[in-house]
């Protein structure tokens, strides 16, 4: 779930929550480092990024932000990884691609030998087997668990009342999950339907190879250092919380990093980032609309200005279960009332307008042609008045619920300036601390009636971006608007499974269309992403799909002598 996205980067998946992208503008004068001599790593080198905030979870089988993925994916590895410039799932741990049986239902993914986790102990398939088991357990209550659910027995098992359900009923829907250990280095999963995403749901941090004995040992507190023990490029050996994560190179590796450290604060504040990365005490941060015009007149940061693409799109959700946004023509009405290109031009400023449905430009499933929610004044007064005397009673008190901080603040005080003069709405500003806000917004109950979030897709394919995120109950925005449409449930249902690409595609077309037309959320803008890095920062690959800095090949990261 990524909505997910507190540095400058998001997979995770993600949900992204809007503004949490650490930025800022200041008048602190620029430091000009020392140059590296030369590229060649320094072997003792620390890197110092930005986290943004104390993550809610980092708990493989829990976790759905950004913030959360970025440490999960330092720490642990999937059977599988994406290339980061074609986003194709390949090979990580896994041995070579899984055999698929000839009706798409049966795969089998072998093992690379002498695979170990950090702390030299061997892994094999039953860890990685406990893994997506303990994301379809009910009783973990994991945020991305529906990820699973074409593993056959996973919805059945995972849609479970833990408080209701006997022991022997539970144990019962376990024992029929498709999951299971052939042998030491084989894994077989059983699917309902042939899914051929999948092979990009087996890099996800949704069937990371937690231990079983580590759970047990921790119990609640397992994801401290002492226990949060995994195969991935790095070892997390601090958590300071709310003030700092230190990671240090995990030399049982199958390829070992090349960075010694690597340190992560927790700066909330964009211009206090911006003024830490001018002082040299960030290696890398965010580049937002604040700080253009002082890069931009910087020689120094002009060089150092990294822009990357993004498979992200922001929205403003609305809740659906409850006045007034359980009326559709409210819904609507808001989603066409506020000038998308004036909000690019006057406070974005970097990223595009989405005019275009859901689906950004650049992934499958983009649709010019989806004009729904086109910014129409008189449309949406028309619209307005429309709406049930009910729905428009649930406007009084109104609240904007957001991540407390300078930047989200403007952007939100400028959309409900757009609806009090298009609507003539008065909506209440409601600040809440970053963390209490990703809380609020993972369960449908505690869901505020107005919102922002944003989608990082997880891997290029529509099923992630409509299925995923809409489908009903399920889906990671569609649970927490409470958005319900049979229709569109059947068409991405039957899309997922479709093998006819042109048909697949058009009946993901009618999905989007019909998506946009109930508008359980607005469409905001298509994100791009600009971030500074320091000279002496190198071997990033980027990906637009990043929950942290190069996270396709973070052991690639290195720095030169600082100087």
């Amino acid at each position: 779930m990524t909505q997910r996205r507190s540095g400058p980067w998001s997979i995770a998946v993600l949900l992204l929550i809007l503004g949490l992208v650490v930025t800022a503008c200041t008048g602190a004068t620029t430091t000009t480092p020392q140059q590296p001599a030369a590229d060649q790593a320094d072997p003792n080198g620390e890197l110092i990024t930005n986290a943004g905030g104390e993550p809610d979870t980092i708990d493989p089988n829990k976790a759905s932000f950004q913030g959360e993925i970025a440490v999960i994916l330092s720490v642990f590895e999937g059977l599988m990884t994406l290339d980061p410039a074609t986003l194709k799932p390949m090979p990580a741990t896994a041995a070579k691609d899984p055999e698929i049986s000839a009706d798409g239902l049966t795969w089998k993914v072998t093992l690379q030998p002498g695979l170990k986790y950090s702390d030299g102990s061997p892994l094999t398939a039953a860890n990685y087997v406990y893994g997506f088991t303990r994301t379809c357990d009910p009783a973990t209550a994991g945020d991305y668990a529906f990820v699973l659910y074409t593993i056959v027995g996973c919805e059945a098992w995972n849609g479970m009342d833990v408080k209701k359900a006997t022991k022997a009923e539970l144990d019962a829907a376990k024992a029929k999950l498709g999951v299971k250990a052939n042998s030491a280095t084989e894994i077989q999963f059983t699917l309902t339907e042939p899914a051929p995403y999948f092979k990009s749901i087996l890099y996800m941090w949704v069937g990371m190879p937690v231990r079983e004995s580590d759970v047990t040992k921790g119990g609640e507190k397992w994801t401290e250092p002492a226990t949060y023990i995994g195969n991935g490029p790095f070892k997390m050996t601090e958590w300071k919380h709310s003030e700092k994560f230190v990671f240090e190179r995990n030399d049982n590796y199958r390829k070992p990093a090349k960075l010694k450290k690597w340190t992560r604060v927790m700066i909330g504040e964009s211009a206090v980032a911006f003024a830490a990365y001018r002082n040299n005490e960030l290696d890398v941060t965010g580049v937002g609309a604040e700080d253009l015009r002082t890069v931009e007149g910087d020689p120094d940061l002009k060089a150092q200005v990294q822009d990357t693409g993004t498979l992200a799109t922001f929205y403003y959700g609305f809740n659906s279960t409850k006045p007034p946004f359980n009326d559709n023509n409210l819904r609507l009405a808001f989603a066409k009332s506020f000038d998308r290109t004036a909000f690019m031009r006057d406070v974005q400023k970097i990223g595009k307008p989405a005019e275009g449905g859901f689906i950004p430009p650049g992934m499958p499933g983009y649709d010019a042609t989806d004009t729904t929610q086109k910014y129409d004044v008189a449309e949406a007064k028309k619209l307005f008045a429309a709406a049930s005397p009910a729905s428009k009673a649930g406007l009084t008190g109104l609240k904007f619920t957001y991540a407390s901080n300078a930047r989200t603040k403007t952007r939100v005080e400028w959309v409900t300036q757009q609806w009090k003069t298009n609507l003539g709405v008065d909506i209440g500003l409601d600040p809440v601390d970053r963390t209490a806000y990703t809380a609020l917004v993972k369960k449908p109950e505690t869901t505020p009636q107005l919102f922002s979030l944003g989608w990082i897709a997880d891997f290029p394919d529509q099923q992630n971006w409509l299925t995923t995120v809409w489908i009903s109950k399920t889906g990671v925005s569609g649970s927490r608007t409470g958005y319900n449409n049979p229709e569109f449930d059947k068409l991405v249902k039957a899309a997922d499974k479709e093998a006819d690409p042109k048909k697949r595609d058009d009946t993901y077309l009618q999905a989007g269309k019909i998506l946009s037309n109930d508008a359980p959320a607005a469409w905001i803008f298509y994100d791009a992403i600009k971030y500074l890095k320091k000279p002496w920062v190198k071997g990033v690959v980027n990906s637009s799909t990043d929950a942290v800095l190069g996270q396709f090949k973070m052991a690639e990261i290195f720095v030169t002598k600082k100087g």
